[in-house]
């Protein structure tokens, strides 16, 4: 079960992996620390739908490619239809949490520090599915 988490904060993508980890046995999480990075990978992916993650977290605010325009890069190719995303961020803007929502790839925005149960409800959604 593959995740990914796009994330400029370390600590944060550690405890995705950790928690994750402990939903599943066969949870493979691959970190990003921007958009463009993780826009750069998910764009070699278009022919190769087996390797495009199931569950993506991303966070609002990243150097070089934020959150939102990542997402709507990631929305014009069609890439993610099955992919369940998810922004994060430590931002209690109403307006932020609108922005994200208002994407149509966006499944919810979750705001940090996110509990276990979190972790296990956005897991549970993505791969029960």
């Amino acid at each position: 079960m593959l995740i990914s988490v796009v994330d400029d904060d370390p600590v944060f993508q550690f405890l995705c992996k950790a928690y994750f980890t402990h939903c599943a046995e066969d949870v493979t999480v691959v970190n990003f620390n921007n958009g463009e990075l993780a826009w750069l990978h998910f764009k070699k992916l278009l022919h190769c739908p087996e390797e495009i993650p199931k569950l993506i977290l991303v966070d609002i605010n990243m150097p070089n490619m934020n959150g939102w325009d990542l997402v709507d890069e990631m929305a014009k190719f069609d890439l993610l239809k099955n992919t369940h995303v998810y922004m994060v961020s430590s931002s209690i803007s109403v307006s932020d949490r609108e922005k994200s929502l208002a994407k149509p790839l966006v499944k919810d925005y979750l705001k940090k520090p996110l509990s276990i149960t979190d972790f296990q409800r956005i897991y549970q959604q993505a791969f029960a599915t």
